[in-house]
């Protein structure tokens, strides 16, 4: 994982990880010229489970822990092959983009994983894509049937495509289409494609949308909804399935199917704050931006800045673990720089963890009526499973309770600071773990 921090300088710094004594490998992504105060990314194998690890931000060189093993041949022959003419290309150990450089457009998206092309062949992917918006009514709240009927023509040609950065570079795309203006930044963050937007929006009764064409689809795209995901169809030959033109989503949504290879594979569109969809064959969309004129003739008018990223993936979105790529999306590490000082707490914790990886953990929190704190989690990928939860130490007690907190069966098995519990495909599971003598001890 990559997390930024702010340093005051970066002259002859290494970060290190105190535990192996290599330095991290790490880039300077911005400075101020003024203040001489830069913004650091750095690349962290692994972080515990809900805890922090200490690094030392240090002057002097350092060795770089190296990444031994196979050397995957044919990847390394297709992110050394020199750009074709009238594109850019920007790569890294896990993805490869196209960016033609007339129009803006990602022509092609490889992963290191499938080594599958993921847009259509001649397809735009990451096109903008504008609909006059008139619902009959309520005007900030609707979309109406046959909105996404009629595309309005916009010019093909972006203003500019210029490659930007050092060692991880950039492309930055402006495009200007009547009164607004659109700047993105694609850049790639380990196996995934950041899209940083900043448009200044002035239309009226216009909805924009984000397409992406792909290779590889199939019968139904699939959809994060609160404590699980939905099938939805991408064909429209029924009032039902017509009726679903617009559908919401959380954190991502999925389209994939069978490549040439034979293989699945599919691309995850995760988002920030953005959360309307739609899935027409192989194309899946995401809606960026409306421009109702009621009740407030100025709604959404003005500068947006957001992102949302791409990840294109082998197997299904179960095999390539979407669903985390979704919540570390919207969740980021976050980084706190402080001066080095003694304390209790080793240099690397968890306070609290849960296994196996298809169950997500949504909540911790003190328990309303008893001293002890409650464990929420959910199992996303319709498995039998046993969950050990690794809860802070100084706990007597265990069990499941129902959403209200009000116990449910006998005590569960309570050993050191774990606890078991079985949960069934796509349940919501929520146990109490009991601290009587004043909370959990560290």
């Amino acid at each position: 994982m990559t997390v930024k921090i702010l340093l005051s300088s970066s002259d002859g710094i290494a970060v290190v990880d105190p535990s192996s004594g290599f330095s991290l490998p790490s880039e300077v992504v911005a400075k101020d010229s003024r203040t001489g105060v830069v913004l650091l990314s750095i690349h962290i194998p692994s972080v515990p489970a809900l805890g922090y690890k200490v690094l030392h931000v240090e002057q002097g060189k350092h060795v770089v822990k190296g990444v031994g093993g196979f050397v995957d041949t044919a990847w390394e022959r297709l992110t050394k092959e020199a750009p074709k003419p009238g594109t850019e290309v920007i790569h890294n150990g896990e993805i490869r983009v196209v960016i033609d450089k007339n129009s803006g457009c990602i022509t092609s998206l490889l992963d290191r994983a499938s080594k599958e092309e993921s847009i259509a062949p001649g397809a735009c992917g990451n096109q903008l894509q504008f609909f006059k918006d008139t619902p009959k009514n309520y005007d900030a709240w609707n979309i109406d049937p046959g909105t996404y009927d009629h595309q309005i023509d916009v010019p093909a040609k972006a203003d500019s495509v210029e490659l930007i950065g050092g060692d991880s570079p950039a492309i930055r795309v402006t495009r200007t289409w009547q009164s607004s203006k659109f700047v993105q930044t694609i850049s790639l963050t380990g196996d995934q494609i950041d899209i940083d937007n900043e448009i200044d929006w002035h239309e009226s009764h216009v909805l924009l949308k984000a397409a992406f064409p792909l290779a590889a689809s199939g019968p139904f795209a699939t959809y994060e909804i609160p404590y699980g995901a939905i099938d939805r169809p991408t064909t429209r030959d029924n009032s039902w399935e017509k009726a679903q033109f617009e559908v919401e989503a959380m954190r991502w949504a999925d389209l994939g199917g069978i490549g040439t290879d034979g293989k699945q594979h599919g691309l995850s569109v995760l988002n920030q704050t953005k959360y309307g969809y739609d899935a027409v064959g192989n194309t899946l969309r995401l809606t960026l931006l409306r421009s109702p004129k009621w009740p407030d003739p100025e709604a959404d008018m003005g500068h947006h800045h957001f992102h949302y990223a791409l990840y294109p993936h082998a197997g299904t979105w179960k095999d390539a673990l979407t669903i985390r790529h979704g919540y570390e999306y919207n969740y980021p590490l976050t980084a706190v720089v402080t001066t080095a000082h003694a304390g209790s707490l080793p240099a690397s914790h968890s306070f609290a963890s849960v296994t196996p990886e298809n169950v997500v953990l949504t909540a911790v929190k003190k328990a309303e009526d008893v001293n002890g704190l409650i464990f929420r989690v959910y199992e996303w990928a319709g498995k039998n499973s046993t969950v050990e939860f690794h809860v802070p130490p100084g706990a007597t007690a265990a069990t499941v309770t129902n959403l209200m907190e009000k116990p449910e069966g006998d005590p569960l098995p309570l050993a050191g600071d774990v606890v078991k519990a079985p949960i069934h495909p796509y349940e919501i599971l929520t146990i109490r773990v009991d601290y009587p003598n004043g909370g959990p001890k560290q």
